[in-house]
């Protein structure tokens, strides 16, 4: 079917502008405030965005979320009217966190209160839709005619990927899909609204982090984010070679950060002690900075983010107010270059600071390396599956493939063990810690990468499994390839921590921690539940024995099929 020479309905120019804006498909629960958007999609134009079938909101969102990180571009969701908002309320507050950028479509209507049916269009109604998630989104209109339809999505568009990168939601009357167009009415070519460019910073600024950085004893780069740009991690690992300075992925204990530098490379002190207080921090969008290791309060912290060019009142994302000598509200990927052409001059004409960036980097490679020297040690038990052995063992059953972690870190065993050097290859967590995000947003992974041969891999905790465990159903429906390797503990492991650690802070017994935390007695058989949503292959590990098999079969069936399996493995903390 070719594309009409013009939309007949206000849907067929949604779905054109849509085309035109890049979105390749759209992940939705179906509903009937955007039945003209569905119709358009399936009996409109052929190259329309691919429909994504789901079966709960909340999947609908987090896949989009994980399509857009692994894609590195904008990606959409349709959702059903206030009901299917609700549910996916705790996905996009995800999003909101994690900086992802996505165009939320959501039906209503009708919004003239004299075209409404009986009952249903008036509790599925809402007097400005939007405000149920305007406290985390970047963005939203709730536009009145056609035209004002098409300039929402530009501008949604534009607002989403800029600086911080976010979700916006747009509500589409059911009757400005539905009404043919308007005489003379051309869909906009989305092509002359340019996305804004990069924040760069004052070059003054820049200077002056570099003058600091140089003159340091023990500079320190603590990093949250590189805005997901391999140029950025390669020129912050340059960087911090230059300086001989550590680098220290901020919250990655929360398994919060993406990829930001190299796990193995030497100068990489995440998740260790340092081998000295640093006297300089440079602090890449760390959103709290009083949790790096070691900190000094009176040392110097030089801030570059774009975290407060956005910010909502409602959560508290923002977190707390950050001490900083210099505040450069800048993207790290537009300064990192400058800032590194500013050291390298600044060390060619200063020896002495050149040598000390030496000897400063030879010290802390020496440091690391025993560190990693004492993680593969427990990494090594044969005895238990724990997380360190379950990241060790996977580890050795996909490192001969292209692969890409979408979800999980094996509370970031992955990372101590791992061999991860590109910002694509590792997406991060869902950012707002709601759970129900892993196996949509990996099932979004696999779908941007489904005609490659990259294995896509989603390490599932058990709990987030169970809250949106229709996801299974869309990996069968549409044969995404992808590697589930259930981390199964049968329990809520940081609700079972905090009751242990409770029971024993008012001096009581801990015996009774699993009351209330534990999924067991029945236990979740993963396998089966798979099965019964059309994930026919499917393997469980009990014993350390059977775990290098089972993986490795697995990891067969899916890069030779091009289907998902999982692996549901009964691991021990």
């Amino acid at each position: 079917m070719s594309a009409p020479a013009c939309p007949e309905f206000g849907s067929d120019a949604i779905v054109e502008l849509l085309v035109g804006l890049g979105i390749d498909l759209i992940p939705f629960a179906p509903g009937a405030t955007f039945r003209g958007i569905h119709d358009s999609l399936v009996n409109g134009r052929a190259d329309a965005p691919g429909i994504i079938e789901c079966l709960h909101e909340e999947i609908s969102v987090a896949v989009a979320h994980g399509y857009a990180k692994a894609s590195g571009k904008p990606a959409a969701a349709a959702l059903h009217d206030i009901v299917g908002l609700q549910h996916a309320t705790m996905a996009i507050y995800n999003a909101w966190c994690d900086r992802v950028p996505l165009l939320l479509l959501g039906g209503t209507g009708p919004v003239d209160a004299a075209l409404r049916r009986p009952w249903i269009d008036w509790i599925h109604t809402a007097n400005i839709q939007a405000t149920q998630v305007r406290d985390y989104t970047k963005w939203d209109d709730q536009p009145a005619s056609l035209p004002a339809a098409m300039e929402a999505m530009i501008r949604g568009r534009q607002l989403a990927v800029a600086a911080p990168q976010g979700p916006v939601y747009l509500t589409i009357d059911s009757e400005i899909q539905e009404n043919p167009v308007p005489e003379g009415f051309r869909v906009p070519d989305p092509g002359r609204y340019a996305p804004a460019e990069a924040i760069a910073p004052a070059p003054a600024a820049v200077e002056a982090i570099a003058a600091r950085l140089v003159a340091a004893e023990w500079p320190l780069i603590a990093v949250e984010s590189v805005d997901r740009q391999q140029s950025a991690l390669e020129a912050l690992v340059r960087l911090a070679e230059l300086l001989g300075a550590g680098v220290v992925e901020v919250q990655r204990d929360y398994n919060r950060t993406e990829l930001c530098v190299p796990t193995r490379h030497p100068l990489n002190l995440t998740g260790m002690p340092l081998p000295a207080r640093p006297d300089v921090v440079l602090a890449l969008e760390v959103r709290d900075v009083a949790v790096v290791p070691g900190l000094d309060p009176e040392a110097t912290v030089l801030q570059v983010t774009t975290s407060g060019l956005a910010p909502k009142a409602w959560a508290a994302d923002l977190q707390r107010v950050q001490p900083a000598e210099l505040l450069v509200p800048a993207q790290v990927s537009a300064t990192l270059p400058l800032l590194l052409a500013a050291v390298e001059r600044l060390l060619a004409e200063r020896p002495e600071a050149r040598r000390r960036a030496e000897e400063r980097g030879a010290a802390t490679t020496g440091h690391s390396a025993a560190a990693r020297t004492a993680w593969a040690a427990t990494a090594a038990d044969a005895e238990r599956i724990t997380p360190a052995v379950l990241a060790a063992r996977l580890d050795t059953a996909t490192r001969r493939h292209d692969r890409v972690l979408a979800n999980g870190s094996l509370h970031n065993w992955v990372h101590r063990i791992w061999d991860i050097g590109r910002v694509d290859r590792y997406l991060g967590s869902s950012g707002g810690a709601g759970l129900g995000y892993g196996l949509g947003a990996s099932i979004g992974a696999a779908l941007a990468h489904r005609g490659t041969e990259r294995l896509v891999i989603d390490i599932q905790s058990d709990g987030d499994a169970m809250m949106t465990p229709g996801a299974l159903w869309t990996a069968a429906r549409h044969r995404v390839p992808l590697l589930i390797v259930v981390e199964n503990n049968r329990m809520w492991g940081n609700s079972f921590m905090h009751a242990v650690k409770i029971a024993e802070l008012r001096g009581r017994s801990t015996e009774h921690a699993g009351i209330g935390t534990r999924i067991d007695d029945p236990a979740v058989d993963f396998v089966a539940l798979a099965a019964s949503m059309g994930i026919e292959s499917g393997w469980r590990v009990e014993d350390v024995g059977e775990l290098d098999a089972a993986l490795a079969a697995a990891v067969e069936h899916v890069m030779t099929r091009r289907l998902p399996a999982i692996v549901d493995v009964r691991t021990e903390d």
